[in-house]
């Protein structure tokens, strides 16, 4: 189940990079979506290369989409029983993937260069990058914590 997560959290991620580096006609060289080792980069669990044509909003899609990709789920937990087979799944490919993206791609950024929140860094103003990921990790936080208390009584059941 582990590696599963990480696979469809790359997929999202990186698909997310492609996606609106395609929209905005950026040259797409690769895309890898399987971890590994790059001497410039050094470990990956994905990239996607590309050429210099884009805007931020390339380095940001990710965690727009992580926090759709939270949102759609959430609401779909709100109206999934707890005792159904496919909740504790969905919980956490679609509350538990996107926070663990977000929080690894922040604190990697912080001190890492090449991350996608370094060249946020550098093409935003840095209150914007850091007030949009502690609002980001709060929202999922809260959000599971919500879904775990209310949906608490169906445990016993």
């Amino acid at each position: 189940m582990i590696i599963f997560v990480v696979l469809l959290t790359t997929a999202r991620h990186e698909g997310s990079h492609a996606l609106v580096a395609w929209a905005q006609g950026a040259t797409i060289h690769e895309v890898r979506l399987l971890p590994g080792v790059n001497p410039d980069l050094g470990f990956y669990f994905g990239y996607v290369s590309r050429d210099d044509g884009g805007t931020w909003l390339i380095d940001a899609a990710p965690f727009g989409a992580a926090l759709i990709w939270f949102g759609a789920a959430f609401l779909m937990l709100k109206r999934l029983p707890r005792t159904s087979g496919s909740w504790m799944p969905l919980f956490v490919v679609g509350t538990i993937s996107p926070l663990a993206d977000l929080i690894y791609n922040y604190q990697g950024g912080l001190w890492r260069h090449g991350t996608d929140v370094k060249e946020l860094l550098a093409a935003l103003p840095n209150l914007f990058v850091h007030l949009f990921f502690v609002v980001a990790i709060g929202t999922c936080v809260v959000g599971i914590l919500h879904l775990r208390r209310s949906n608490q009584f169906l445990v016993a059941n």
